[in-house]
């Protein structure tokens, strides 16, 4: 959670540069350089002195200090320096503000509360500091704290919707799905709510089983949102848990266009809801892999194609696919099915797992009847 220090800063820049004619002060220099943005010549410009210098002005070389550390992500040496210029005597509140920045970066988010409690009511006007207070008690486990934070905050910035949105998100994480929901619906209501919002107010309801709403938020969003993949796979998820497959599939048959790595997906979903050929068509789209080969032969399976299954038994074994017992066993049964009962006892050798070997022995009897009665195998 970064926070502007241009305006201490700009304090700390006042000083003249020149001690006198002949020695540069390197200090000043610095604040100078950092108002400026020029953080590296800045650092550079802090090389040239230490707290020993004789003359040093601690207060101003420990802010200084303090501040391109934090700008450099040097957060140990960040929180250090500010603590000494506080001991120097700095008392611009501040310098708590920024300590507590650097100590929220280290995950240190007790003693980050701590320094913002000592800057006071000087950062109430900053949302951010707020914002910084929030997120700490929640890692801290003050979950009733967190609310009264935000709740406060809200109502002092009541334009800011980024305190409600930032309950909601709380409240998810804490698996409070229907209170995020509602608060949710209320955050939307007041915002130009992003895509990422209503996905995750809409997962909130799925996972709180209300697919109803969750719908309505979803749509919502694809209707918004047209190009967002984000949205239109948080659609699919909901119609699956939903018990439509098929809703999910047209979903994601959509938007494979756009993101061929979804073909797979949007051909299993419909291979589940019944649609073979459609499954096939979306299958033939995936570039040649063991998952795709694989997913072939079902689909082929739930066609009755099992000659085009058994003429698939080379590449098969090529993509490595002999070592996964499924696809043995439907080897196995296309074999059996286009009455090559040795190629199917072949594969059925191959199996140990016990769901498979039980289907193996039911196998290995039907083509024992047939063996006895070939009629009853026409």
């Amino acid at each position: 959670m970064r926070l502007p220090a241009i305006l201490l800063i700009a304090l700390l820049a006042a000083p003249a540069l020149a001690k006198r004619s002949d020695e540069v002060d390197y200090v000043a220099l610095a604040s100078l350089l950092a108002r400026d943005g020029e953080y590296d010549r800045a650092d550079d410009a802090l090389k040239h002195v230490t707290a020993d210098t004789p003359g040093i002005d601690l207060v101003q070389y420990h802010t200084v200090r303090g501040l391109v550390a934090l700008e450099k992500r040097r957060l140990d040496e960040a929180a250090d320096a500010f603590a000494a210029a506080i001991v120097a005597g700095q008392a611009d509140p501040l310098v708590h503000l920024y300590r507590a920045q650097a100590l929220f970066g280290l995950e240190r988010y007790s003693d980050a509360v701590a320094a913002l409690e000592a800057a006071g009511d000087a950062v109430d006007g900053l949302s951010g500091a707020w914002l910084m207070r929030a997120h700490a008690q929640w890692m801290l486990g003050r979950r009733q704290a967190t609310f009264d934070t935000l709740r406060a905050a809200g109502e002092r910035f009541p334009g800011n919707v980024s305190f409600l949105r930032r309950q909601v998100f709380y409240l998810i994480d804490a698996g409070l799905y229907q209170e995020a929901a509602a608060l949710g619906r209320d955050y939307l209501a007041r915002a130009e709510g992003k895509a990422e919002d209503y996905v995750a107010i809409g997962t909130a309801l799925r996972r709180g089983r209300s697919f109803d709403e969750a719908l309505g938020f979803l749509e919502a969003a694809a209707l918004r949102f047209p190009d967002d993949l984000a949205v239109a796979k948080a659609l699919a998820q909901t119609w699956v848990e939903r018990g439509d497959p098929y809703a999910a599939a047209e979903i994601l048959a959509r938007v494979a266009v756009r993101e061929p790595a979804l073909n797979a997906e949007a051909a299993e979903l419909f291979r589940r809801a019944g649609h073979p050929a459609r499954a096939l068509m979306l299958n033939a789209r995936i570039p040649d892999s063991p998952r795709k080969l694989k997913q072939r032969v079902g689909i082929l399976i739930e066609l009755r194609r099992y000659d085009q299954v058994a003429g698939m038994q080379d590449a098969l074994y090529r993509a490595g696919l002999y070592a996964d017992e499924d696809v043995r066993y439907a080897l196995a049964y296309a074999h059996y099915r286009t009455g090559d009962h040795a190629a199917a006892e072949k594969h059925l050798s191959a199996l140990t797992r016990a769901d498979l070997f039980r289907k193996a022995t039911e196998l290995r009897r039907l083509m024992q009847d047939c063996a006895d009665a070939r009629w009853t195998c026409a």
